[in-house]
């Protein structure tokens, strides 16, 4: 092998080293930055039952607040309870277990504090639902009161 062969196989050896070494260096700070994105989704808020993500959206995390309900023949389910730009909003799955149509009905749901106090209620409005039918509640309210302990579901006056 010549001399000027040998300096061609070191150049294109320390080429691909190069290249690796870049290749290394780039995936490594892309892999930080995705780590950093992902620490950075979700924010804990300093209060007690609500989690703030990074767009500003809170989520009510009360283990409490979020188990299922019933009311009459009806189960509440898969419940979510988030406030975004002053609207809290408060989705459900509404099953009606028993036999016959559930007819429309207007209901009140208390949001409660800590110690059981009231902080406020909504009214909304429960469509038919068939025996066996799952149907999807929306209530809102245009306050932020979603740092809330529990809710209680009832009979509006």
């Amino acid at each position: 092998m010549s001399r000027n062969e040998k300096r061609w196989i070191i150049l294109l050896l320390a080429v691909i080293v190069i290249v690796i070494v870049l290749i290394v260096g780039l995936s490594k700070g892309r892999n930080k930055e995705e780590i950093q994105q992902g620490q950075d989704e979700t924010v804990v808020n300093e209060e007690k039952y609500t989690t703030e993500l990074s767009d500003g959206t809170k989520v009510n995390t009360s283990e409490e607040f979020n188990n299922a309900k019933t009311y009459g023949n009806l189960s509440i389910s898969n419940i979510q309870y988030t406030e975004k730009n002053g609207t809290s909003v408060l989705l459900a799955d509404v099953t009606n277990n028993g036999s016959t149509k559930h007819e429309v009905e207007i209901v009140k749901i208390t949001i409660l504090g800590e110690n059981g106090e009231k902080i406020t209620e909504i009214k909304p409005v429960i469509g038919d639902i068939e025996p066996g039918e799952t149907i999807r509640l929306n209530a809102s309210i245009t306050a932020d009161v979603t740092n809330a302990k529990d809710f209680k579901i009832e009979a509006a006056n």
